[in-house]
């Protein structure tokens, strides 16, 4: 993908479904990078500060949201999730696939600011499943889990509707390949686009 420009790449999917994994599969193929967000909750067993999130209190947080240093940011179940932009401006220009792992709230902020972004909702094969791989993870007690079985609901109903593409994860080698090939589709379209003398990100300060 090395010849192709650059792009923005949100993947989003109700938690247990698999993001992580299909977006360290991405990576391994190369012409890919993936956003670290900036986050406010406490960081959970093996997750390192600046390799998984930015862990920082809300007054920072804040600070950052306040100087318009956030592509976009959303509140998920009492914490904070921000995406900074400076990573972004590098990967575009670098011609990379920059991938975003975030929630169907931060899909919506990015959807229409011309950043020339792919939209991708992972989808679990079926509510029971999602149940199983939730309770597999042991990281929740039963009623964060139902919150987050309910947000689940609500991330596909608004997925449906502004996300480009929904694939259903239900096995990862196939997922991984079918959202490699959507990018690479997409970035196909954007140099097409450069090639008819179309200036790509006009939404995002590229100087």
């Amino acid at each position: 993908m090395e010849d192709l420009p650059g792009i923005l790449v949100v993947l989003s999917g109700p938690m247990g479904v698999g993001k992580t994994t299909v977006a360290n599969r991405l990576l391994e193929k190369g012409g890919y990078l993936r956003s670290i967000s900036v986050t406010t909750r406490a960081p959970r067993g093996g997750e390192v500060d600046g390799v998984d999130y930015r862990f920082t209190s809300v007054e920072e947080f804040e600070k950052l949201r306040d100087a318009n240093e956030l592509i976009e940011y959303a509140q998920v179940v009492g914490n904070w999730y921000g995406t900074p932009k400076q990573p972004l401006r590098e990967a575009l220009k670098a011609g990379k696939a920059f991938l975003l792992v975030i929630d169907v709230n931060g899909g919506q902020q990015v959807r229409g600011k011309g950043y020339d972004s792919e939209l991708i909702f992972l989808a679990p094969p079926s509510k029971e499943e999602l149940v199983k791989r939730l309770e597999g993870r042991r990281t929740e007690d039963a009623k964060q889990q139902t919150l987050r079985l309910e947000r689940a609901d609500m991330e596909m109903q608004v997925a449906a509707e502004i996300y480009n593409h929904i694939v259903v994860n239900k096995d990862l080698d196939t997922c991984v390949e079918e959202v490699h090939s959507l990018v690479q589709q997409a970035r196909r379209k954007l140099l097409e686009r450069k090639q008819a003398g179309e200036t790509l990100y006009p939404g995002l300060d590229m100087s």
